[in-house]
């Protein structure tokens, strides 16, 4: 149980101190490039990330995904820890309409596909 309390109040504490880094709007997607997308926390985002990616997290992409890909036919390429919030935002953006979403899995799934991280 104190296990339990204690990572409650660590996780707690990261998304009250947390910034989430998100592409900055006054910079529109580029055509014809694939838009790199991490749905995990802010603090898993400073931690390590994928080369070019921005930071959304999976469960604010409806209200901040159309600062950065206000084009729904722009390709994305979502990436988390293990893919499962990667397919929750996957799923939520092609119910607004976003056509070419790919959900990769996770981070090490993307830096085994070529994609350098740091």
């Amino acid at each position: 149980m104190k296990a339990f309390l204690k990572a409650g109040i660590m996780a707690l504490m990261v998304g009250l101190f947390s910034v989430t880094v998100t592409a900055d709007p006054s910079e529109p997607s580029v055509p014809g490039k694939t838009l790199i997308i991490d749905v995990r926390t802010p603090g898993e985002y400073q931690q390590s990330h994928v080369n070019g990616a921005i930071n959304i997290p999976y469960d604010l992409i409806a209200t901040r995904i159309s600062a950065v890909a206000p084009n729904h036919d722009e390709p994305i390429v979502l990436y988390c820890h293990s893919g499962r919030r990667a397919g929750i935002a996957e799923n939520t953006l092609r119910e607004m309409g976003y056509g070419h979403v790919a959900n990769k899995g996770g981070i090490e799934d993307m830096r085994r596909a070529g994609y350098g991280a740091n």
